[in-house]
């Protein structure tokens, strides 16, 4: 049974293995993670939109900022007299206190900062008096509900509505409130929500937008949907100094990864980096599948189980008991009482050192004085012993008696004990 287990397990490892080099040969499913990285040429990556961006400032060098904006502010404000643009794409915007405080004094220096994200920390939404409203678009992603959406820009009069859309998640975020006096909507998503807008701070402006899909290969590839990139950056003013493309906050999209910003990714953990590329995926399966099977053949036992030996037991006395019961059913008393009279010589010799060759008179005054019986019951004893020595047959009777007598011989002692 367990041969055929071990060959099973086996052909079962075998067929695992040879299913996963066939899918090796089979197209890859890409990532669907909203990385939104310039060389990230996957669905969600924005290398598109990166080419797009340098297209529409063709006479600038894009600097790439890899570091919190309260890092980066001080460096752009110490070498540039003119105003910068800084445009930021993540999924979700994680705030520190300080890079709130440096991103208002940024644009109130005069710069623009564009802000695309799902999320976007509520301190910086309380700094300029905004809230946003995610609760549908959480539960659409949720229950997994994709239908072809939309978006659309305010561009002069009308809103562009018919060409920019695809077939994903709909774009359902939107800012429930914002202060009018010094804000403008420039965009709405499908249900005709507000989901871009520029604020107006000091010299600065702050566009705050919450569909960063739009950025995406995916969408930016679909039907004429490039143009709408177009319009989203037509508000921008196109005479900086300095033009930066964040890569930081896509990287490090959280507040608790502040202090690692070698970190290229904040999903790149060995588990995910395994994920993510199949050969190691099924590499690290069949190690798994080789490291059971080792417990499993390997947790029996390797030799014949021990047979548990039992310690001796001492039988001399129900093997005495088992010969003196066969020669007693066989009436052969004769033969009982010489065995019982040797047995008792070699008492005496053992216990009072008494030679029991010659028994005389000597003798049984000797073992009388060491033994402490008397001397007549000793003699009595001895007596007997040569009559039945002396007769060819003995009585049950006889044989009882000689037993009795050298029974009590043996429990009597002088000091009253019994004798062991």
């Amino acid at each position: 049974m367990r041969r055929y287990l071990k060959y099973g397990l086996l052909g079962i490892l075998f067929f695992t293995m040879l299913s996963g080099c066939t899918l090796q040969n089979k197209k890859r499913i890409p990532s669907l993670r909203e990385s939104y990285r310039k060389t990230d040429k996957l669905p969600f990556g924005s290398f598109i939109a990166y080419e797009g961006f340098q297209s529409e400032f063709p006479d600038y060098w894009i600097n790439i900022a890899d570091k919190p904006f309260d890092k980066t502010w001080p460096v752009i404000k110490n070498n540039s007299d003119k105003y910068s643009l800084y445009f930021l794409v993540t999924k979700n915007l994680l705030l520190s206190v300080d890079e709130v405080n440096a991103m208002i004094e940024y644009v109130k220096a005069g710069n623009d900062l564009f802000i695309s994200a799902d999320y976007i920390d509520s301190k910086l939404l309380d700094a300029v008096y905004c809230t946003l409203d995610r609760k549908s678009e959480i539960i659409n992603e949720v229950n997994g509900k994709m239908q072809d959406t939309h978006v659309s820009m305010y561009y002069g009069d009308n809103f562009k509505t018919s060409k920019y859309g695809y077939y994903y998640f709909p774009f359902l975020n939107y800012f429930s409130s914002y202060d009018t006096t010094y804000a403008r909507v420039l965009g709405v998503n499908e249900k005709n929500l507000p989901n871009y807008l520029v604020l107006f701070a000091g010299k600065g402006r702050l566009y705050l937008h919450v569909a960063p899909r739009i950025f995406s290969n995916y969408f930016l590839l679909s039907g004429e949907n490039y143009h709408f990139f177009e319009y989203v950056t037509a508000y921008l003013r196109f005479d900086p100094q300095y033009v930066y493309w964040d890569e930081y906050y896509k990287n490090h999209p959280s507040g608790a990864n502040r202090n690692n910003t070698d970190n290229d990714d904040d999903n790149f953990s060995s588990l995910n980096v395994i994920k993510q590329n199949p050969p190691l995926s099924w590499a690290f399966y069949i190690a798994l599948a080789g490291i059971l099977l080792f417990v499993v053949f390997n947790a029996k036992r390797k030799q014949s189980a021990m047979e548990i030996i039992k310690p001796n037991s001492n039988t001399t006395l129900a093997f005495t008991e088992t010969v003196g019961r066969l020669y007693f059913q066989q009436k052969n008393n004769k033969n009982i009482s010489e065995k019982m009279i040797t047995y008792f010589y070699e008492y005496l010799r053992k216990n009072y050192f008494n030679n029991t060759s010659v028994i005389n008179g000597d003798f049984i005054n000797s073992l009388s004085g060491k033994s402490g019986i008397t001397y007549s019951e000793t003699k009595e004893l001895f007596e007997l012993i040569k009559n039945i020595q002396l007769q060819e047959n003995i009585t049950d009777e006889e044989l009882l008696a000689l037993n009795e007598k050298i029974d009590n011989f043996k429990k009597i002692k002088t000091d009253g004990r019994k004798f062991v």
